[in-house]
């Protein structure tokens, strides 16, 4: 009982300290520098992101976070689902902080169960 015990105490302390999640071939250090994608750095990593775009399904939202970073926005939906809002150019969002811009984006949809059901863009992307 007393192993059960400690063994539950400890276990949220590992993973607490465990690396953040990384996908091979992406440089989420890079896409997280470039805030709002205002030093238009994003777009130089939209073939990389597309390329592990589908790795992202199913993931929650810690480790979207973790590769991504923090969003530029979110918006709550109906039914539970959310909404996880990453500039791929600069825009408005740049002067307008607080305000959602005609800028294209990557929109990563996180259905009730918090994984990622959907990842669209604003506008079509054209990769070179």
């Amino acid at each position: 009982m007393k192993k059960t015990l400690l063994l539950l105490t400890l276990l949220p302390l590992v993973w607490a300290c465990s690396e953040p999640t990384r996908i091979t071939g992406f440089d989420s250090n890079k896409w997280q520098q470039d805030k709002k994608g205002c030093q238009n750095n994003r777009q130089q990593l939209v073939p990389e992101f597309e390329s592990i775009r589908r790795e992202l399904y199913g993931r929650t939202e810690g480790e979207i976070k973790d590769i991504l970073g923090k969003p530029d926005a979110e918006q709550l939906m109906s039914r539970g689902q959310r909404l996880f809002i990453y500039y791929l150019e600069p825009g408005a969002q740049c002067q307008q902080r607080n305000k959602l811009s005609d800028a294209n984006r990557a929109e990563v949809r996180f259905n009730a169960l918090n994984k990622v059901s959907e990842i669209t863009y604003l506008r079509p992307i054209t990769i070179k």
